[in-house]
């Protein structure tokens, strides 16, 4: 172990290749699993989540998402975390599951698409997060992805899935 804290652990590795070749230090990175929800409301509307992202050092747009916590299911996580960011709730129904890097990471990335979506309650924002939520007709989603807005590869792959 390399490093390890409340959010990655980082691994050196190791490894034999079925082939037979050996790497002497492989790294891996350990993170919890994550969902992102496509949800739609009877209307035909789908909040977006819209905030900055240290790591683009920019605004991003994208579908609520969030991690899975130790003691949850995907399933449990995705309601929470659409409740939290967006305080929509709906039918949630699992797409799939998506490897997020398998050359390097250990963790996959759990879709939900999310039915029937209403407003059940205000969003509940952690002190690190500023999310304005944005509700786009469905159909405008795929002029998002034309046009660059909507383009990080966890929403694109998502809405792909979905």
């Amino acid at each position: 172990t390399i490093y390890r804290d409340a959010w990655v652990t980082h691994t050196q590795e190791h490894v034999r290749l079925p082939n037979g070749h050996e790497i002497s230090r492989y790294n891996i990175l350990e993170q919890n699993d994550f969902c992102t929800m496509i949800a739609v409301t009877s209307s035909g509307l789908v909040p977006l989540v819209k905030q900055y992202k240290h790591g683009a050092l920019e605004v991003v747009l994208e579908f609520p998402a969030g991690l899975v916590d130790e003691e949850e299911t995907a399933m449990d996580a995705a309601v929470r975390e659409l409740r939290e960011e967006t305080g929509y709730a709906g039918e949630v129904v699992l797409a799939g599951r998506l490897l997020t890097n398998p050359t390097r990471n250990r963790n996959a990335a759990h879709i939900f698409v999310v039915t029937d979506a209403v407003p059940v309650a205000e969003p509940l924002l952690e002190v690190t997060e500023d999310i304005d939520v944005e509700l786009i007709p469905i159909r405008q989603i795929r002029e998002l992805v034309a046009s660059g807005e909507l383009r990080d590869v966890g929403s694109l792959a998502a809405y792909t899935l979905a």
